[in-house]
């Protein structure tokens, strides 16, 4: 009697009530208990597998590690490896974080670069964080960078255009994929990429979000796979709806206990390293620990750093599995828990979640040193109040170290390199994987972050040892599809980036090489008399001046014009930030900014002034089939003081619909004070038939209204709510829709 290639389902194997089927389960070793390891081993408890975890170190988790941080009599828990994820390209973290009842909560991601210990600063937290340092208003390098982030977030899509015609060809070792295997540096020097915009935007941003050195970003980071990453993180839009940021509510540790809560102790081998896995006869898998003990397995999965991989396989990998495996390095990284603000950003104004820090080398007068330091400001990233427990700063690489007397512990953590190889060899670890009753896990088999590693972990399980998971399991990879694709919009925006590229940055270039040759006096070739020039010399010279005269004029024109196209989009992002046309400045949260002119400074009610009275009005748009209204007329508010009001939505049709709201506020000169901490606008709502929800708003009227003389008289202030239906694209990307003027 031959034995299925595939066993049955779960149902049908290990139900209550019916026996094992003992042919198909397996005695399995998960190495590693990072976020594959722990996936995996989440999977396989679902099964009926005998599934056993070895773990070199003293704890569980990997990148997950929670610490305690204490100021004073206060103690809070913080991450100091894994931190955030977001909604749009962590779809299986975030289902399994649903299915054991992690909660998570909202969190701000900003970035934010500081040089020379403050020489040069900026932050994209607003438009004053972008110029938070006045004198790069005037700084034609500056203006160059935002001009090329806006040229690279449009173009820069071009290189996934052909990305899946050189997958084939990559996998082959082909000529064709050559182009799949341009580096970052490569593409910014064809391109003409100024730099201001590569070491003071692209590399920081690579550096950090990758935890690898600037020159290996930018001679080795393969181009494709940076802008893919971009692009599914919706980071190349200048202005866009971004995905939410979330992080886990009580810390990382919180999934790591509710995985391993009820595992059989007896099945853990906590500081047991595994130093070699080798083949047996009987086509079972050995496993061999530090301790000179040895087990056998009928799988192994290794979900450890590819090069650790194959430094526990190399006495018996195939010269394959070698080649495939060689190809994965790491950097190892030193981590500081402390709250030293010598490393972070001079300027509070710069001030954002993520803050790289630079040298220039003295030698050579480069932007980066030869290493990454990254200072991830944790009031901010897990809502850690300053005021309770100071500042809480996670460092990677620091520049100098600490103060001593700040430090509350330090780490070390290994994070994939990627390099055109390592591109490559992805696409051909299918060849080996599930070879030999081996498999391989780890966020180094795609982009290298958690979801990563997690989904990996997941695929092994299921597709491998066939465990069934509770959810769908979704591929991250092509989260937003293979190709962009280019509307009108783009097309428009494209041609004036073009215009300007060409009329304007390269007269301008061309204006300053006559300049700097001019500076130079030209070589003798004739006689010379006396130093005056010949006719023909004077109308040279002035067929110059002329065309340069032309040159300036004709840019001034097109520059103009492409000023007035996109006036629209620059005064809207003005606008929300500005609170200008009444739109109110949504607040960052009461965990962003504790300095003097932060928000917990804010939220100071002024007892001395009169109280405003705040009214709501709501609407409907005649193609939503929904009830909307406020549940209050009015509040009556002191300024500085926070209130929470209350809206109700009822879809009253007999089908799901989601909708999206828009907001205002009257009179339009009090929206710069109009601060709202929370509310549900410019976000998805979907109501079930008959459905009937109730929507927060949680407000503050600045205190710097009482200040402003033409606020004087305004006693009352109406905040306007308008439901439309949503829209999509064609992509099925939601649409949102525009602010209220």
């Amino acid at each position: 009697m031959s034995i299925p290639r595939r066993p049955p389902s779960l149902e049908s194997v290990g139900s209550v009530g019916s026996p094992i089927d003992h042919r198909f389960r397996k005695k399995v070793a998960v190495v590693g208990s990072g976020s594959a390891g722990i996936s995996a081993l989440w999977a396989l408890n679902r099964s009926y597998h005998d599934v056993y975890l070895y773990e070199a170190s003293s704890r569980l988790g990997g990148h997950t590690n929670t610490v305690t941080w204490k100021n004073g009599k206060y103690e809070t828990s913080v991450d100091t490896g894994f931190i955030v994820l977001n909604t749009a390209t962590y779809p299986n973290f975030i289902n399994f974080l649903k299915r054991v009842k992690v909660d998570t909560v909202p969190t701000e991601m900003t970035f934010g670069v500081t040089r020379d210990h403050g020489a040069f600063e900026w932050a994209g937290t607003s438009l004053e964080a972008v110029f938070a340092q006045r004198k790069n208003i005037f700084s034609p390098r500056m203006w160059r960078m935002i001009f090329d982030i806006m040229r690279f977030n449009q173009f820069a899509l071009d290189l996934l255009m052909t990305d899946d015609e050189n997958d084939a060809a990559a996998m082959n070792g082909g000529s064709r994929g050559a182009r799949r295997e341009e580096t970052i540096g490569e593409y910014l020097d064809r391109e003409g990429y100024s730099e201001g915009f590569r070491d003071d935007y692209l590399i920081p941003m690579t550096a950090a979000v990758w935890s690898t050195s600037p020159d290996k970003c930018t001679l080795d980071f393969p181009a494709v796979t940076l802008v893919r990453f971009m692009w599914n993180h919706h980071l190349l839009s200048t202005v866009a709806t971004r995905p939410q940021w979330l992080t886990l509510k009580k810390c990382g540790k919180s999934y790591i206990d509710a995985v391993m809560r009820g595992f059989p102790s007896n099945h853990l081998f906590l500081n047991t390293q595994v130093t070699q896995v080798t083949s047996e006869e009987d086509g079972r898998v050995r496993v061999h620990t530090h301790n000179g003990k040895s087990d056998v397995y009928d799988h192994v999965i290794l979900a450890t750093h590819g090069d650790q991989a194959l430094k526990i396989i190399e006495s018996s990998a195939t010269p394959e599995e070698k080649e495939i495996l060689s190809a994965f390095k790491t950097s190892e990284n030193s981590v500081v828990l402390h709250s030293d603000l010598s490393h972070m950003p001079k300027s509070t104004k710069a001030w954002s979640s993520w803050n790289y820090l630079t040298l220039s080398s003295p030698s050579t007068g480069k932007q980066n040193i030869d290493q990454v330091s990254l200072t991830y400001n944790m009031n901010i990233l897990q809502h850690i109040p300053r005021e309770t427990f100071g500042d809480v700063l996670v460092t990677m690489n620091p520049l100098h170290q600490p103060n001593p007397d700040t430090i509350q512990g330090s780490f070390t953590y290994r994070h994939p390199l990627y390099t055109p190889a390592a591109v490559r060899a992805q696409k051909l670890l299918p060849r080996i994987q599930n070879k030999r009753g081996i498999s391989y896990a780890g966020a180094w088999t795609k982009y290298g972050f958690h979801e990563d590693g997690f989904s990996s972990g997941l695929q092994i399980a299921q597709d491998h040892l066939y465990a069934k998971l509770p959810f769908q399991f979704v591929d991250s990879t092509y989260s937003r599809g293979r190709k962009p694709s280019l509307g009108i919009v783009d097309l428009l925006v494209r041609l004036i980036i073009l215009v300007i590229q060409i009329f304007v940055i390269k007269v301008s270039e061309r204006a300053a090489a006559r300049r700097a040759a001019s500076t130079t006096p030209p070589k003798q070739t004739g006689p010379s008399f006396g130093g005056a020039p010949s006719m023909e010399q004077i109308h040279a010279h002035y067929k110059r001046k002329n065309a340069t005269t032309a040159y300036y004029t004709l840019s001034v024109i097109l520059g103009t014009v492409a000023l007035s196209y996109g006036s629209v989009p620059l005064y809207k992002m003005i606008c929300a930030t500005t609170g200008w046309g009444g739109q109110p400045i949504r607040a960052h949260g009461p965990d962003v900014d504790y300095s003097g002119d932060g928000l917990a400074a804010r939220l100071v009610p002024v007892t001395s002034a009169n109280r405003i009275r705040v009214t709501f009005n709501s609407s409907v748009s005649d193609t939503l089939p929904w009830k909307f209204t406020p549940q209050q007329r009015e509040v009556r508010v002191l300024p500085g003081e926070t209130a929470l009001a209350f809206y109700t939505a009822t879809n009253t049709s007999d089908t799901d619909i989601i909708g999206v709201a828009t907001y205002s506020v009257t009179p339009g000169q009090v929206a710069p004070y109009f601060s709202k901490i929370q509310c549900f606008c410019f976000e998805e709502q979907r109501l079930n038939a008959g459905e009937t929800v109730d929507m927060p708003v949680f407000f503050y009227l600045d205190p710097d209204i009482v200040n402003d003389v033409n606020m004087k008289g305004i006693e009352t202030v109406t905040l306007n709510y308008t439901f439309f239906k949503a829209k999509y694209d064609d992509n099925g990307k939601f649409k949102a829709p525009k602010p209220m003027m």
